[in-house]
Order: structure tokens, then C-alpha cells, then sequence
């Protein structure tokens, strides 16, 4: 027996969205193109446009929006991968399950900015192998422009994008000048705001531990700067910190931990910088039989998810990265449209107060 055929569904054009929304096909085009060479149009018949678009399911021919505006109505999402995405996710890593759990966020406040817009999202990983002019090339024929995410360590690469007139949010500090969108965090008042937690929380002999691996980016020295003045602002003669640096080998760290503990002594409080090393040094200090937080209390930049699957849980930095990803998407679309780039965008973290540190 023969089967039924299947249903042909007949492709919802710009014609049916003005007659849905009962304007004209030109209104719509505009509106939807965001073209900006003296059109407008009141807010009541953009959202009436923008319903009808949702309603009918409409998507609009890319090539078509290219040749009627010049761009491609898409922004690319740019982060660092070491290997490929063909390999399945190692769900007993818990760094690679919460980075990508970290990439959702992002990815959600860029869609959540371009929805508005009704424009496209293009993923454009930046693979270890790959050529900076591949990726420039690819950037030019698809995209609008770029939100990077992840700049620590691109200053070269990045250098040659802003170069290139390719249009960058770039989310974090910027290791490059130029002409681009940046959203970041205030890193100085976030390592006051740390250190200050920790002082109020009554310790005296802090250690503030920095990644090896981090110890000149700008994020770390601007948090350096903050753990200062957070001292500062306290006249408490007993009050004394010390800066010491870690290897991004976990067993390491521990080891130096260890030794900087037997010629030291124990401190009473640990500002760690970012990285492994809270879940290192509350290893190491629970082996020597110290107590968190009685003994020694902890607080940490960069929370994730390991954070509140330690015993006891990490007070930590909680890291606004949804809506800094959506406001810089959000000032990308206004640097495409203007072609001149705002003033930097600065988002305070948030403090999570928990057991480590009460």
C-alpha cells in the first residue's frame, strides 16, 4: 500500500508578513533589514511587523538581505577551542562539562539580543590550527561582526581582526586597542571587594594565591590592585597579605601550599585568583587538618559549579556573563549600524556569601 504524501508546506514570504501585519512590503523589508537611510517607522508597527514574522514562521533569504543592505544580518560567536567539536563531550571531566555549561550562558544572552533583531547566529570556534586570514575571510563573507569571547590570550590575533574592519564585541579586558564594543568586569573593585570580605570576615595572615599561568594578564594585576586598596581602607595594624604565585598543576600548587605553610605558617584566610586553585589549596589545607572556615577562611574569583560541590562551599565571585554577552551584543548591532564604537561597558561581579567564608 502506498503511503500517503507528505504535505508540502508552501515557504512564507515578505508579502505574507505584510499582510499579516498590514503594512506594506517595503515597510518590511526595512524594518526587518534595520535600514536606517531615513526610513522610520513608529513602535506600534515595528512590534506588529515583529509578531507577524513570529506568527507566520517567517525567515528571510540571506542572500537577499546582503543584496538589499550590504550585510548579512548575523553575528558571529568567537571562542577559543583547543581541538575539534567533533569529539564528544568527556562528561567525567568536570572542567569540560562546566565549560561548556558556561558557553550555554553566553550563547543565550547573545540569541536573546538578536532575537529582537531577527538575526542569525554563526558559531566560529577558534581552532589552534587554523590561519588568522581563514578566519578573517570567513568573518567578512558571513558576519556583521564578532562577538569574542575569551581574549586572554589573542592580543596577536585580535590585533589583525580589528585591523581588518571586521566589527568585534569583545567581552572581557581587551588586550588590544582599536576601534571595537568592550563589555568587562571592574577587576580592581572586584579584588577589593573579595579582599574586604575576607578582612571583614575577621582574617589577619591572608594569602592571595595567582595562577602561574595568569599572573601578567590585566585581569589579574587590576585584581592585585584591588586586594591593595581593600587594605587600605583598614587601619588595623595586625592586618597583613602576602602574593604568592601557584603552578597550574594541581599536585604542584599543593605541594607549594605545603611548603610556603611550613615556613610561613598558616594563614587564617586565602584570596584565590582564579584557575583550580580553591579546590587545590582547600585539599591541602583540610590534609593538614585545618578547618574551613574556623581555621582558615577561603573566598574565590571565577565561581562555577564546583564551587557548591565542595564541603563546605566556596564563597566566590559570581560572574554576570549572560547579560554581559547580551549587552555587548546589544552595542555590536549599534556599531554596525553607526559604524562608531561606544565607551567601554564595565559590569561589577557579584559576592556569593557561603560557608568558606561567613
Amino acid at each position: 500500500m502506498a503511503s500517503a504524501p507528505t504535505r508540502q508546506h508552501k515557504r512564507v514570504t515578505i508579502s505574507d508578513v505584510a499582510r499579516e501585519a498590514g503594512v506594506s512590503i517595503a515597510a518590511v523589508s526595512r524594518i526587518l533589514n534595520n535600514s536606517y537611510d531615513g526610513f522610520s517607522a513608529r513602535e506600534e508597527t515595528k512590534q506588529r511587523v515583529f509578531d507577524a514574522v513570529q506568527r507566520l514562521g517567517y525567515r528571510p533569504s540571506r542572500a537577499a538581505v546582503r543584496l538589499a543592505t550590504g550585510r548579512h544580518n548575523a553575528i558571529g560567536l568567537s571562542f577559543p577551542v583547543k581541538d575539534t567539536l567533533d569529539a564528544p563531550i568527556d562528561t567525567h571531566s568536570l572542567s569540560q562539562v562546566f565549560s561548556h555549561f558556561d558557553l550555554m550562558l553566553v550563547q543565550h544572552g547573545i540569541v536573546r539580543a538578536l532575537k529582537a533583531h531577527n538575526m542569525d547566529l554563526v558559531v566560529m570556534p577558534r581552532y589552534t590550527s587554523r590561519s588568522t586570514r581563514e578566519f578573517i575571510n570567513q568573518a567578512q563573507e558571513t558576519v556583521d561582526g564578532i562577538v569574542w569571547i575569551n581574549p586572554r590570550h589573542d592580543a596577536e590575533e585580535l590585533g589583525s581582526v580589528v585591523e581588518s574592519g571586521v566589527k568585534l564585541a569583545i567581552v572581557g579586558p581587551a588586550p588590544v586597542s582599536g576601534e571595537f564594543v568592550n563589555v568587562r568586569t571592574d577587576e580592581t573593585m572586584a579584588g577589593r571587594m573579595a579582599m574586604g570580605h575576607l578582612i571583614v570576615c575577621k582574617t589577619r595572615r591572608i594569602l592571595v594565591a595567582v595562577p602561574e599561568a595568569r599572573k601578567q594578564e590585566q585581569a589579574t594585576v587590576e585584581r592585585v590592585e584591588g586586594v591593595g586598596k581593600a587594605v587600605a581602607d583598614f587601619t588595623d595594624p595586625e592586618l597583613g597579605y602576602e602574593v604568592v604565585t601557584f603552578s597550574s598543576d594541581a599536585k604542584k600548587a599543593r605541594a607549594a601550599f605545603r611548603r610556603h605553610v611550613e615556613k610561613r605558617g598558616a594563614p587564617d584566610g586565602v584570596l584565590t585568583l582564579g584557575d583550580h586553585l580553591p579546590l587545590s589549596i582547600m585539599a591541602e589545607l583540610q590534609h593538614m587538618g585545618l578547618r574551613i572556615p574556623q581555621d582558615a577562611r577561603m573566598v574565590g574569583f571565577e565561581e562555577n559549579l564546583t564551587f557548591v560541590m565542595t564541603n563546605p562551599q566556596i564563597t566566590g565571585l559570581r560572574y554576570p556573563i549572560e547579560e554581559m554577552c547580551h549587552q555587548a551584543t546589544t552595542m555590536l548591532l549599534d556599531y554596525v549600524r553607526d559604524g562608531s564604537a561606544p565607551k567601554p561597558v564595565y559590569f561589577t561581579p557579584q559576592l556569593i556569601a557561603r560557608a568558606s567564608c561567613h
